[in-house]
C-alpha cells in the first residue's frame, strides 16, 4: 500500500508505510491515529481502478488528486489494437489452461472401468468446447458439473 502527503490538491510526498513518510514520530502501539493522519492531509494512494479489458489498461502516473479528491497512482487509457489482441490471446490461454484443470478433476469418472453417466458425458463436452461456443474470452459461462 502506497500513502501520499498532500497540500490541498498536489502530492508533496510518498511512501510504502505512514512510518516511511514521518520517521522521527513514534506512534502508539495500537496504531497511527486517524487523528494524526487528517491533521497531516495522509491519504491512501489508490493504485487500481476498474476498466475494461481489453479494450482498456491501466497506466502507472505520478500519484495525482482526481476531480473525485481521491489519490491515485495509475489511469485508464485507450488500449491499442495489438495491446487489445495480446490481451485477448492471454485470456483465451487462461481460460483453457482453467478448462484443461477441470477436465483433470473430472478423468477418473471416464477411466475404463467406470461408465460415464450422459450428464458426466455431456458436462465434459460442453468444457471442451468452451474455446468454440463462447465469443468473449472476459465474460464465460462455465458449465454446471452434474451433482
Amino acid at each position: 500500500m502506497t500513502y501520499a502527503i498532500l497540500d490541498g490538491t498536489t502530492v508533496t510526498k510518498t511512501g510504502s508505510s505512514i512510518r516511511e513518510l514521518f520517521k522521527n514520530v513514534s506512534f502508539p502501539s495500537s496504531g497511527i491515529p486517524d487523528s494524526f493522519l487528517t491533521a497531516n492531509n495522509v491519504v491512501e494512494v489508490i493504485e487500481y481502478i476498474n476498466h475494461t479489458i481489453p479494450s482498456q489498461k491501466l497506466t502507472k502516473v505520478s500519484p495525482y488528486i482526481a476531480e473525485d479528491g481521491k489519490c491515485y497512482s495509475v489511469k485508464i487509457e485507450a488500449s491499442t489494437e495489438e495491446e487489445k489482441n495480446a490481451s485477448i490471446s492471454q485470456q483465451w490461454e487462461n481460460i483453457r489452461y482453467a478448462r484443461n484443470e477441470l477436465l483433470k478433476e473430472t478423468d477418473w469418472r471416464a477411466s475404463s472401468d467406470l461408465t460415464l453417466s450422459d450428464a458426466w458425458r455431456t458436462y465434459r463436452a460442453e468444457l471442451r468446447s468452451i474455446p468454440q461456443s463462447q465469443a468473449d474470452p472476459f465474460n464465460i459461462t462455465w458449465p454446471t458439473p452434474p451433482s
